[in-house]
């Protein structure tokens, strides 16, 4: 346990580095999945946010990012003394769950596109250790003739193939943005909705800012404690941790119907990060 409260606190400590950057444009999202692909559930929708500064855009939760962002103020009003004791470290901690301002958080997906190098990186906090993936950005879109109007604003329908599922999107060229939701990005105009043939996962717009605005940037936006690792080995490795789901270290007693009662959630959804190939 005590090594697991340092290193919680070493990964808080590195907050301090973050800063704040420029963005050239700040979009929001409104993100609905599935939560039981058999009875056709969905969690709660909740919000996500896309931002670029330079060449590289960043897609995360709303939570996340005020989670994040939140914490960095804490850090420069209640900086991290020199611990001398167990004790001391544990005062800290409890410091931290009485003042520190925080955000539940659903999905904890962090995408960023890097447009110098045309790679976009994936990285999904499920459960230690952390791991993430590098991919190409070249989607082969078809764009139809269908349309729409989202938020006001002429869509063309388009479509393309990822990690083996089919989605449809909608871009509109009034907002010559090269960008969208999760991985999306390569149409004439900023993406505004996304959702696969099995309407599964929905992303809809909800604001647009084009505006230059000033945006929390963390250096270590994708977590230096991370894996690395290629598509086949994240969804292996992803796969067999949802047929024997772990929890973290810190959780005691972890019993073995709680283990099986994880995995029969676990197999009733499917993450679009992990379950193709």
């Amino acid at each position: 346990m005590k090594r697991i409260i340092l290193l919680f606190l070493f990964i808080l400590k590195g907050f301090l580095f973050n800063a704040q950057s420029v963005a050239d444009y700040t979009i929001y999202y409104n993100f609905k999945c599935v939560s039981d692909t058999i009875e056709n559930e969905f969690f709660t929708p909740e919000e996500f946010i896309l931002y670029r500064v330079g060449h590289e855009s960043r897609f995360v939760s709303s939570g996340r990012y005020y989670n994040d962002s939140t914490t960095v103020v804490f850090e420069k009003t209640h900086p991290q003394p020199m611990f001398n004791s167990q004790e001391e470290v544990q005062k800290y901690i409890d410091l931290i769950a009485e003042k520190r301002d925080r955000k539940n958080i659903q999905s904890d997906y962090r995408i960023t596109k890097n447009f110098e190098t045309s790679n976009f990186t994936s990285l999904l906090i499920f459960s230690l250790p952390i791991q993430y993936q590098e991919e190409t950005m070249n989607f082969l879109w078809e764009i139809t003739n269908e349309t729409d109007t989202i938020l006001g604003l002429p869509c063309i329908k388009a479509f393309t193939n990822y990690g083996g599922r089919h989605y449809f999107a909608w871009f509109t060229l009034a907002v010559p943005i090269n960008d969208g939701p999760y991985v999306f990005q390569g149409l004439p105009g900023l993406i505004l909705k996304v959702i696969d043939d099995r309407g599964w996962y929905n992303f809809v717009v909800t604001n647009i800012i084009t505006e230059k605005t000033n945006r929390y940037w963390n250096p270590e936006f994708m977590n230096k404690f991370s894996q690395k690792i290629d598509r086949k080995t994240f969804v292996s490795k992803m796969t067999e941790l949802k047929r024997n789901p772990q929890m973290p270290a810190e959780v005691l007693n972890f019993s073995e119907e709680a283990r099986l009662k994880r995995k029969k959630a676990y197999e009733k959804r499917f993450d679009f990060l992990i379950e193709q190939n």
